[in-house]
């Protein structure tokens, strides 16, 4: 029989384990966690809901990393005795992991005598937030009652059980936990952090919108859930209430950490506001902004200021050669609708930055003023986005093209990014010209190449339609 390896005695221990073993809370779990203390919560009633502990090789190993301190056989839980109405304490009073324990038992009737012991025990008020929660009648109100003494008397720091309060409301009957503790904290400034940091979405959306709806949040805060909260809902909400604050002249500058976030809605809703705050020069700026969404905003606003957006854009777009030109005035341009965009935009694509000429053709395309030779033109170019650009508009016009042309681009010794997207045009095309093409490359150093011509070489051909 293979020899166990010795390993450390916390290895194998999960924090249910070590409060059976008689460690304290602190050293069983210690994280603010809410989900860590839902799991043990959970994994405590399993535990007490079986005959017997564990599974026999991992009990022989935890019984083995104990170190003689103790036994993690489960059978020596506390328990509800049938016949002297009591819980089977190991000694009395309970020390705090016993206690822990039955206050996650199966049986209602263990968790409610453990209440009796919570009282001027700090440790446990997570635990005993948790039973304000359960799911039994009696347990519930006689966790309340015990929870609204110790928040009167001072004895707890309401803030610490925020986050936990939170989580609960995701419980049948979690709601009573929030409103106390919040009712006891008042106004909290770490309250952004405690909302992004749950695991739960809709912890996180509940809190911020009772932070919204209870004036709980500074600018500052609102402004750090802007930029950092992971949900949608969270930042739009937050967006909504910071941009009521902002007044003529926006004095305290709510605008400017808005106008840089990585979010495209958030930007735009601040260059709307920017006419609001007296400020509508500046969304000339944000005329070439690379959301088309955030573009169309700044438009809007230096409309209102009375200024023609068209004229901008075609100022920056005059100079062929200028060095530095933003890939979003070239798409601006096309949006604007103005006039002599075609005839504005076609020599910028041999503009000598790839960024640009990638933008041009884009722009053109989205005009509809590009033709198939000049798309056919641009799968040459050195640079991946404007090939990628070229292909994408030659797809409907796959078709039309010589296929010895098409089979050109696949060849060998020609740039991957070319080879890569003439396999696009392929596909786009019959099967029977992607099986002539590529049936000798098998083969080839390219592994998209390869894998499309193994691909194609089994794929077979459709059966031929009768007419008729």
């Amino acid at each position: 029989m293979r020899n166990v390896i010795p390993l450390s005695p916390t290895l194998y221990l999960s924090p249910q384990d070590r409060l059976l073993l008689g460690k304290p809370l602190a050293a069983a779990l210690d994280t603010p966690d809410p989900e860590a203390w839902v799991e043990l919560d959970r994994r405590i009633r399993s535990e007490t809901a079986r005959r017997s502990g564990v599974l026999p090789l991992v009990s022989l190993l935890r019984e083995r990393h104990a170190g003689g301190r103790g036994s993690v056989d489960w059978s020596s839980a506390p328990r509800w005795d049938e016949e002297a109405k009591d819980v089977t304490w190991s000694q009395f009073p309970p020390r705090e992991a016993e206690t822990a324990i039955a206050l996650c038992h199966r049986r209602w009737q263990v968790r409610e005598a453990a209440l009796a012991f919570t009282p001027g025990q700090p440790p446990l008020l997570p635990l005993l937030l948790i039973r304000c929660a359960d799911r039994h009648v009696r347990v519930r109100e006689r966790a309340r009652r015990i929870m609204r003494a110790t928040l009167q008397a001072s004895e707890a720091e309401p803030s610490d059980l925020v986050a936990l309060a939170l989580r609960l409301t995701l419980f049948p009957h979690g709601g009573w936990a929030l409103d106390r503790v919040l009712a006891a904290t008042g106004p909290l400034p770490g309250l952004p952090g405690m909302l992004c940091a749950s695991h739960a979405p809709e912890v996180r959306v509940l809190g911020a919108r009772l932070a919204l709806e209870g004036d709980l949040l500074t600018p500052a805060g609102l402004t750090e859930l802007i930029l950092t909260a992971p949900d949608r809902v969270v930042r739009h909400r937050c967006t909504d209430k910071l941009l009521a604050q902002v007044t003529a002249g926006d004095p305290e500058r709510l605008l400017d950490p808005l106008l840089g976030a990585s979010s495209a809605v958030t930007r735009s809703s601040a260059v709307m506001a920017l006419h609001r705050a007296d400020r509508g020069p500046e969304a000339e700026s944000r005329l070439v902004d690379q959301s088309a969404r955030v573009r169309s905003a700044a438009r809007l606003v230096l409309r209102l200021e009375g200024r023609d957006p068209g004229e901008v854009y075609r100022a920056m777009c005059a100079g062929r050669a200028a060095s530095g030109l933003p890939p979003g005035a070239l798409f601006g341009l096309a949006e604007s609708g103005a006039p002599d965009a075609t005839a504005l935009l076609r020599p910028l694509t041999a503009h000598p930055e790839g960024r640009v000429r990638a933008a041009a053709l884009a722009a053109l395309r989205m005009l509809d003023a590009v033709s198939p030779d000049e798309l056919m033109a641009a799968m040459d170019d050195p640079h991946p986005p404007v090939v990628r650009t070229a292909c994408k508009a030659l797809v409907p016009y796959v078709l039309l093209v010589p296929e010895e042309w098409l089979a050109s681009l696949v060849a060998p010794g020609r740039p991957q990014h070319v080879r890569r997207s003439a396999l696009r045009l392929l596909c786009a095309h019959s099967l029977a010209l992607r099986k002539r093409v590529l049936a000798a490359m098998e083969d080839d150093e390219d592994p998209e190449v390869a894998h499309e011509a193994q691909r194609a070489r089994y794929e077979p051909l459709p059966p031929f339609s009768s007419g008729g």
